[in-house]
Parts: C-alpha cells; sequence; structure tokens
C-alpha cells in the first residue's frame, strides 16, 4: 500500500487545512487499484454501502468526501500525531447513503519503535515460518517487564493454593501429526501450563468428544486427520509456544449422551480460560476447517511510509507511518469470532491472547496492545478501542486474588464496566438463546465475589431499581424470545432480564447515590433476590400500621382483616411466604444463581398509559392522563399489537427518580451565563417499566420509559394508582407506598 500522487499533492502537501477530495468516481476507482491507502478504504466504502455512487448519472453527488488535516497537541506520553479524516459532503435533499467517518493516523517513525522489514513481516501468518520471533518477544516481556500481568502470576504462587487445572486436556507432546490423547486431568494429574482455543464451530460437522468414542480417545487419541484445520493449526501454535497441553472446548468437554458434563463445565469455563498461560483466538474463520494461518502480501500489511518531499511546516525531514484509526476494530473485533456471544467472556477473561486475523496476528495481554505492524503496542490515539478491555481484563486478572473493590479511584465504576459490557455482549450471536446467561457468568461471577453484591439473570442486587429499567436501543422484534417456541430463541429467563431479550440492551446509568424516590419490597425494603444459599437478615412479615397508614378515604378495613387477607392469599398461592426467603442452603458459588423464586416483590404507585408513535422522531412516547405534552420517552421490548389491550395500554411503574436543581439561561451584557435557581425550585427526572399483567398480581415487563426534568405535578401524576378502590378491598394496595405486585 502507499498514498498516491493526488492525496499526497492535495493533502499534505498543501498549506490548506480541509477541501475536497476526488470529483468522480472514476478518478478515486483508479487512485484505489493503484493502492493508494486513503482511497481503497473510500471505495471500498462506496462499493458496500453505496453502490449507485458508481453510475454516470450520480455525477451531481461527487465530489463526495471532504477531508481535513490537524495535528494533536502533544499530552505526556502521548507521541506527536496528524490526523487526517474523511467526511461525507452533506447534500441538499440529504443526498444517497450515509457514509461513514474516515480517520487515519500519521506517526513519527522513530517513535513507534523497532518494525519489521517487509521480509522479516513475511508471507503468512504462521508463526513456524515468519513472524514468530514478536510472538516470543512479547511472551518474554509480558513475563519479565509488565508488572501488572506479573502480579498475578505471584499472588497465585505465594497464595499456596492448587492452580486450576481443567477436567480435561489434550496431550500435544508427542510427534507431529501423531494421535492427540484427551487426558482426564483427575486420573492423570497434570502440573504444566496450557494454551486454551477460541473459534467458531459454524455448521459444518467435525469430531467431538461424546460418551461413545471417550473411551478410545482417553486412551488411544484422536486421529490428526479428523481434527479440523483449526484444531491442528491451534495446536501447531501451542507447540511453537513449547507448551505440552492445549484445552479445546469440543473435545474437553462431553457434548452429549447421559454422561454429556456441558451443563457442568459450563460454570467452569471461565476458571479455564482464566488460568491459561495464553489464549489462542482464530478470529478470521467461521467455521472449524478455516484455520488460524493465512497468506498475505506483507507490502499491503506494514504501515504505509511518508515522507515530505520538500520544506513542511508539519512534517519537517521525518519519516511518518500512516495507519488507519479503525485498525483493532475492523480487523480484529469485527471479524467472525467476536461477534459470537460465547467469546465475549473468553476475551475478558484470558491473561493474554494471540488473535489470528486476516492479514497479521494481533498480541493483547493487561499491560499492551500490539500487533505484527505495530509490535511495540499501540499508540494512544488508537488505543481507545482495546485500552477499557484491557483495563477491565487486568482487574479481572486481579479479582479472585486480591478480593479488593474492582473499582478503584481512577477506575470506571462497576455501573459503566456492566453498561459497556451488556452493550458489546448483547450485540453478538449466540447459536442458542437459552445459553445467553450462562455465557456471561464467568465475568459475572468475578465481579460478585470481588464486590460483594448478589447477581441474579444479568443484573446486580444494588440498585436493582435502576438496574431493572434496562432499554431494548431498537425495537423490531414482534415477540418476545422468551415467550417463543422456536428452539433456537427459547429461555426461561423471567420478563425482567435484559436475556429475556435479543439486540442491543442499553443498562441506564444510576440515576444518584440518594434518589428521592425509590420502589420497595412488600415489606418496605430495598427490591432484593430471592437467592438460596445467600444468607438474609430475618423480617417479620407483617402488614403494619407504618407499612399501611389510614390515609384513603373510606378506608374501612382494620390492619388485623388486611393480614387475614393477605395469610389467605398465601394459602391460595397467589403470594408467597416471605418465612422461605430467609431459608438458607448449601450451593456451589462457582455455578449460577438458583432461585427460590424468581418474581420480584415490588410495592410502588403502579397506572396506566398509553402507547403512541412520534413518527417525526421515530420514537415512542407514553400518553398518560393529565399529562398533554410528549414528555415521558417509552421503549417497548417488542413492536406493541394495537389489538392487546396489555400491549398498546401498558401498566407503568416509576421505579426511581431524583430531584434535579432548575437552571436558567440568562444573557448579561452579551455574555451568556447560567444561573442556578433557588434550591427550593425543583424539577424531577426517573425512569421505570412497562408491564402487562397476566395473572392476578403478577405482571411481565413490556417496556421501559424515562422522563426528564418534569414538574412535581406531573411527577405526581405518574405517582397515581389505577384501581385502587378494588385493589383497596383485597388488602393489596396503600395510598402512600402504592400496590403490592410481582413481576416475574
Amino acid at each position: 500500500m502507499r498514498l498516491c500522487t493526488f492525496c499526497i499533492t492535495t493533502i499534505l502537501e498543501k498549506t490548506l487545512t480541509w477541501d475536497e477530495h476526488h470529483k468522480s468516481y472514476k478518478a478515486l476507482k483508479q487512485s484505489s487499484d493503484e493502492g493508494c491507502l486513503y482511497c481503497r478504504a473510500l471505495h471500498d466504502d462506496v462499493a458496500i454501502i453505496a453502490p449507485e455512487l458508481k453510475e454516470e448519472g450520480e455525477a451531481r453527488e461527487w465530489p463526495v468526501w471532504r477531508w481535513t488535516v490537524r495535528s494533536l497537541a502533544k499530552i505526556r506520553e502521548s507521541l506527536e500525531t496528524v490526523v487526517v479524516t474523511f467526511r461525507q459532503i452533506p447534500k441538499e435533499g440529504g443526498g444517497k447513503a450515509k457514509l461513514p467517518t474516515r480517520v487515519f493516523y500519521l506517526f513519527p517513525e522513530e517513535d513507534l519503535g523497532p518494525l519489521p522489514t517487509i521480509s522479516e513481516l513475511g508471507t503468512t501468518t504462521n508463526p513456524t515460518k515468519s513472524g514468530g520471533y514478536l510472538i516470543t518477544n512479547w511472551l518474554e516481556t509480558c513475563n519479565s517487564t509488565h508488572s501488572g500481568c506479573m502480579k498475578r502470576r505471584k499472588s497465585i504462587l505465594s497464595s499456596g493454593k492448587t492452580p486450576f487445572v481443567p477436567t480435561r486436556l489434550l496431550d500435544i507432546s508427542g510427534d507431529p501429526k501423531s494421535n492427540i490423547r484427551v487426558i482426564e486431568t483427575k486420573t492423570s494429574p497434570v502440573r504444566d501450563p496450557y494454551v486454551s482455543l477460541s473459534h467458531c464451530w459454524g455448521l459444518k460437522e467435525f469430531v467431538r468428544l461424546t460418551t461413545t468414542n471417550r473411551k478410545k480417545f482417553t486412551t488411544e487419541g484422536v486421529q490428526w486427520s479428523l481434527l479440523p484445520r483449526n484444531f491442528q493449526e491451534a495446536i501447531e501454535v501451542g507447540r511453537f509456544l513449547g507448551l505440552k497441553y492445549i484445552w479445546i472446548d469440543s473435545l474437553c468437554i462431553v457434548q452429549e449422551g447421559p454422561e454429556g458434563d456441558f451443563p457442568s463445565e459450563a460454570g467452569k469455563m471461565h476458571h479455564v480460560y482464566r488460568n491459561s498461560y495464553c489464549n489462542i483466538a482464530i478470529v478470521d474463520s467461521e467455521d472449524s476447517i478455516g484455520g488460524a494461518f493465512r497468506s498475505r502480501k506483507p507490502e499491503d500489511v506494514v504501515p504505509v511510509s511518508y515522507q515530505a518531499a520538500g520544506v513542511s511546516a508539519l512534517f519537517r525531514k521525518q519519516t511518518w507511518r500512516v495507519v488507519p484509526a479503525n485498525l483493532w476494530d475492523s480487523e480484529l473485533l469485527q471479524t467472525f469470532l467476536y461477534r459470537r456471544g460465547w467469546v465475549f467472556q473468553e476475551r475478558m477473561l484470558a491473561p493474554r491472547i494471540l488473535h489470528f486475523a486476516h492479514r497479521q496476528i494481533f498480541w493483547d495481554c493487561p499491560s499492551m496492545s500490539a500487533c505484527e505492524t505495530l509490535p511495540a503496542g499501540l499508540p494512544q490515539p488508537m488505543d481507545s478501542a482495546a485500552g477499557p478491555d484491557r483495563h477491565w481484563r487486568g482487574r479481572l486478572q486481579e479479582s479472585e486474588q486480591s478480593q479488593e473493590l474492582l473499582a478503584g479511584a481512577s477506575d470506571a465504576s462497576l455501573a459503566d464496566f456492566w453498561k459497556t459490557a451488556v452493550q458489546k455482549y448483547t450485540v453478538c450471536n449466540l447459536t442458542m438463546g437459552k445459553d445467553k446467561l450462562i455465557a456471561m457468568w464467568g465475568i459475572a461471577k468475578l465481579l460478585r465475589d470481588a464486590l460483594h453484591i448478589e447477581y441474579g439473570e444479568g443484573l446486580w442486587e444494588q440498585n436493582l431499581e435502576d438496574q431493572l429499567a434496562w432499554r431494548v436501543t431498537e425495537c423490531t422484534l414482534k415477540v418476545r424470545p422468551s415467550e417463543s417456541t422456536e428452539v433456537e430463541i427459547a429461555r426461561k429467563i423471567p420478563s425482567w432480564s435484559w436475556a429475556s431479550m435479543d439486540g442491543k440492551i442499553e443498562v441506564p446509568d444510576p440515576l444518584s447515590n440518594v434518589p428521592h424516590h425509590t420502589v420497595k419490597d412488600h415489606n418496605n425494603r430495598p427490591l432484593a433476590f430471592d437467592l438460596k444459599g445467600v444468607k438474609r437478615v430475618p423480617e417479620p412479615t407483617r402488614i403494619s400500621d407504618k407499612a399501611f397508614p389510614q390515609q384513603a378515604r373510606g378506608m374501612s378495613d382494620s390492619i388485623a382483616e388486611m393480614q387475614r387477607r393477605y395469610k389467605d392469599m398465601e394459602k391460595e398461592g397467589m403470594v408467597q411466604p416471605k418465612t422461605e426467603e430467609h431459608r438458607t442452603e448449601e450451593v456451589n458459588r462457582d455455578d449460577p444463581p438458583v432461585f427460590y423464586s424468581k418474581s420480584i416483590e415490588i410495592q410502588g404507585h403502579v397506572g396506566r398509559g398509553r402507547l403512541e408513535k412520534i413518527e417525526m422522531k421515530g420514537q415512542w412516547c407514553l400518553k398518560v392522563g393529565g399529562i398533554s405534552e410528549d414528555i415521558i420517552d417509552a421503549f417497548p421490548d417488542v413492536l406493541p399489537n394495537e389489538e392487546s389491550p396489555g400491549e398498546a395500554n401498558p401498566f407503568f411503574i416509576v421505579l426511581s427518580a431524583k430531584k434535579v436543581t432548575q437552571t436558567e439561561t440568562v444573557f448579561k451584557q452579551s455574555k451568556q451565563e447560567t444561573v442556578i435557581k433557588p434550591a427550593v425550585d425543583w424539577v424531577i427526572s426517573g425512569h421505570g417499566i412497562l408491564m402487562k399483567e397476566y395473572k392476578t398480581d403478577h405482571f411481565l415487563r413490556t417496556g421501559a420509559f424515562s422522563f426528564r426534568k418534569v414538574e412535581d405535578a406531573v411527577f405526581q401524576k405518574l405517582q397515581q394508582t389505577y384501581g385502587s378502590k378494588e385493589l383497596l378491598s383485597r388488602g393489596m394496595y396503600n395510598a402512600e407506598h402504592g400496590r403490592i405486585f410481582w413481576l416475574d
């Protein structure tokens, strides 16, 4: 790759800071065919996103892009950087399809550390033939100089604990192409390190461990010729690293039959990846036969070199290297493997990873992210995608040993991390919907144990009222997956969990540390899970004067009478006796949480509204009687069925709300200033959920809603309980605390 004459003369050698790019598709294609880095990236966008721009009749659409060039300010240890950006030029009437903005960084070559030559890079990603010295250097550097990476290894050795060993491993210490034997580590103890493998299974059949072949594979081994290419090449990498063992899921877990152990082994997979010496990730293969190694033209992989021909105040006489800003995303995170749900926790938990991609090998550990063309590490401006994941991978490596809080003074909080993790995870694909929570359990377990916060079905007990208000980013489904009868989609997950849905999920930020309004459980306590093996402080279950103050007019029933009715409902199974909440059973804390009941007790004001689509905005709003404006943003989980009252006219409840100081913008002497009004002048922001009642006093979640900076009068209308008289007669309502119900 190189830069074409047009891009050099019009972008890098001009004194302008912006201008238009190619005037025609023909000119762009010619430069792309000649190997220009900039033009090829833009041409690929046209070919994939807006092929109509190739047509001669679309000449009026050209030029399509405007470029800008600027120098980034050098901060602390950041490199000197020049940024070239290509943005689509807005057209009257909106123009054609929206094309992405493309950004390229230019770094002084001497600042990037030693770069491999074309001959050193080689024509393949097979480390036994070329590039292997970089892998060796990365591992040696990680083992000897990365203090953060070394910390955990030392803590394991000093703890006196026996290092974790998987139930089974594959012995790869034999001759090339010899049989690969499955080792049962309980009967054949293993003390040496092992590598693990992340790969896509795909639809094509390949060899797996079953109850039928288990005896043969543990004695004679698996014939080399039976192993798919992914396995063969992963074994070659393991041998190159000098290791004797590898863990491959399909050959180390009994996949089927009466003795299949996937249910028990799935809960241990976080240990498997977290304790591996290194994880081998085959990211460019969509199935088991695609393999890890790729042929390549090294001249197309090395960063493009540029040196100004004449006097340049910006580039001086230095040699610069040009790198796409989205290198980590486009060549790694957007690959086949990392669109797979199971691999999210594998990537987050492995202590270090060798990613075998289409053009080069990438390295990842808690201290550094690198690739063959940038072996000393990603420059700081490019590290925005890899950096946060690397940071949290390091914290997750520490957590089990240190038992310290993961969120330190300079760290993102648990809420921030979990919000990002859920967003990234929910855009990944899973073959079976029922695996959605299992594939996330490894990360959740480490956070739970370190932070001492209970976890269940994808949510955290701390600020549970906020957690419940997650939202579907784009409402496109007609049927809730957890209510589907399709085998691949169906799952037994409560409606209040985001895992009951498919598609990208956004978890809301906690409103504040001390919100002025939150719903409570039936005993006026914070919302909680009903988990086995979790000790709770016993509290007598009663409907007390405090819980049910005599505020409603016409409230003739005595407290004793309401208590009697509550007990009658317990006998009829309409409510669950609270004595069960405090039972404790021994459970394996390595396994996913087990519930006594997945129904969440809630008491709050349950109203009823109407969903309306605001076509101009492409958004939904919740209309509530007495509130004229469209100020309540609604986020239905599935497309509402207008013929179903439960969906078109949902119940709703505000879960959490906070008071916000009202501000006012005024102008003084041509200067805009923000003036804070007195503290008594408040507005209120909050969020909640939409629901449908599917049996008496039991609701299913159907969506979420939020409101910002509404007057107190509006908030009070959201705190009116629908059907309060009938509920009062059944002892299921209190004027102060609202309706008693269960969210299922």
